[in-house]
């Protein structure tokens, strides 16, 4: 069962989606859409719901099945650039599919799962 978005979790989606080309598009489904379940237990990956009638957005490449990987970064624990293999947490992004947000998928290379979703300030493009 869906449900509106934290504000943290509202906060980090308007991020990633304002990196976008067209970034209006994606900025007002996320103002429509909700949070639909975590993958899993402890994930910090979830599902988004959005409705039918919220504008289509399409930018890069489709896979298959009409799916789309959006905007994301890179995570690190001070947002530092460059990387190191001692800052470097993972990868966070948005998923579409058919033009609408799917998922935001928060992927780690820690030994520990990540148990909060980051901060702004450990985003880098």
């Amino acid at each position: 069962m869906s449900r509106p978005f934290s504000d943290a979790e509202r906060v980090l989606l308007q991020r990633l989606a304002s990196a976008a080309p067209d970034a209006g598009l994606l900025l007002a489904q996320v103002a429509l859409a909700e949070h639909d379940g975590w993958w899993f237990e402890g994930s910090q990956s979830f599902d988004i719901a959005t409705p039918d009638h919220a504008p289509e957005y399409f930018a890069g490449r489709l896979l298959s099945d009409g799916r789309q990987i959006g905007p994301g970064c890179s995570v690190r624990v001070d947002g530092a650039k460059p990387d190191s293999d001692a800052n470097y947490i993972g990868e966070i992004f948005l998923w579409l599919r058919d033009g609408r947000l799917t998922a935001m998928e928060y992927y780690w290379v820690t030994d520990e799962m990540p148990d909060s979703l980051p901060r702004l300030d450990q985003l880098v493009d």
